[in-house]
């Protein structure tokens, strides 16, 4: 399993709720994929399953009012292979598989572009069989919705060109379902949305504004989606925040300045050694709270998650009115480690790690 703990940037934020300040960091965590797929599926095939809807379907758009969809039709057949396009690209670049491929031919004839058809493993086994490949990304369906309306510019008093303002609105969707070798039914199928859009003054020129426009936008959009799609098979990564308590002797600040080198041995050897001098429950809680974020940085959750329930034993000890924002803090620490925990295991798995 790759590092699961990427760049890190620092930034002392003071506050004045306690004796202490705290210093805040930000961290890119890897995240498991939502869908985990057999580590034997190594070899992906994408598959076009989809029927093209009609040209008009979904379609409002008008000038001036009035409706010009039927003068010029929008030619929906390329972009199911934009978004395939945008899916291997995602898939190649992960690392995460090692061959991922594209069949350059649609499967299906018919004309119910809104049925949605699954593979019988006779059709699957066609294609394990063809390049020894051991799972299938099927598009199901690909569908659109254009709304768009344009109007003359009246006043072109600033402008060599007429011109005209277009709001024009394009929604998608694209319906998935992952198959692997040795399973007759997909794994998983899910369906994925999203929308852009265009408000601007252009060139009043027909086949700009009802043509090239919002094909380019439908263009664009199925790669937005495809991508969306893409990652639902591969780890992914976030950047969240973490933060320690220091306070204004010179050994807490000594450890901060360890910890803001990413030195997270000799930052813990520090703090470990200031635990032991310190007397309040609240102080005690702060440090084991930094122990357990050292820990964390150095991928040992269990040690991390074990020092976060040391710092609220420590703080049940303490004043709960005066200490409320440190117990706060670490029962929110608490229960993202937990978390961590758990998505670790999980690309633990994903990974093909033992």
């Amino acid at each position: 399993m790759k590092n699961t703990v990427g760049n890190i940037s620092l930034l002392l934020l003071l506050t004045c709720g306690s004796c202490s300040s705290t210093y805040q960091f930000s961290v890119d965590i890897q995240e498991p994929a939502a869908v985990t797929l057999p580590v034997s599926a190594q070899n992906v095939l994408i598959l076009d399953n989809t029927i093209v809807q009609p040209e008009n379907n979904g379609m409002e758009r008008t000038y001036n009012g009035q409706s010009i969809h039927e003068n010029y039709p929008l030619y929906l057949d390329s972009m199911v292979w934009s978004a395939i396009d945008e899916m291997a690209i995602v898939l190649n670049e992960s690392n995460f598989f090692k061959t991922i491929a594209i069949y350059q031919k649609p499967l299906r004839t018919d004309t119910e572009w809104l049925a949605e058809t699954i593979l019988s493993p006779e059709e699957q086994a066609d294609f394990y069989n063809t390049e020894n490949y051991d799972a299938l990304l099927v598009i199901d369906r690909l569908l659109f919705s254009v709304k768009e309306n344009v109007k003359k510019i009246q006043d072109v008093s600033f402008s060599y060109e007429p011109s005209a303002f277009v709001d024009l609105r394009t929604d998608g969707l694209i319906t998935c379902s992952m198959y692997a070798f040795g399973k007759d039914k997909p794994l998983t199928t899910f369906t994925v949305s999203d929308s852009l859009f265009l408000k601007s003054m252009v060139a009043n020129d027909s086949t700009i504004l009802f043509k090239v426009l919002p094909e380019y936008l439908l263009d664009e959009l199925s790669r937005v989606i495809g991508n969306q799609a893409a990652t639902h098979f591969i780890p992914t990564w976030k950047t969240t925040e973490r933060m320690f308590f220091t306070g204004y002797n010179s050994r807490m600040q000594e450890a901060v300045g360890y910890a803001a080198d990413k030195q997270w041995l000799k930052a813990e050897s520090v703090w470990a050694s200031e635990l032991e001098n310190k007397t309040k429950p609240a102080d005690k809680a702060k440090i084991a709270f930094n122990l357990a974020v050292t820990n964390e940085m150095q991928d040992k959750f269990d040690e991390a998650l074990e020092w976060a329930q040391k710092a609220k034993d420590y703080l049940q000890s303490a004043n709960p009115n005066k200490d409320s924002k440190e117990i706060d803090l670490t029962n929110e620490y608490i229960s993202l480690l937990k978390q961590r925990i758990q998505s670790n295991r999980l690309l633990d798995l994903q990974w093909g790690k033992e």
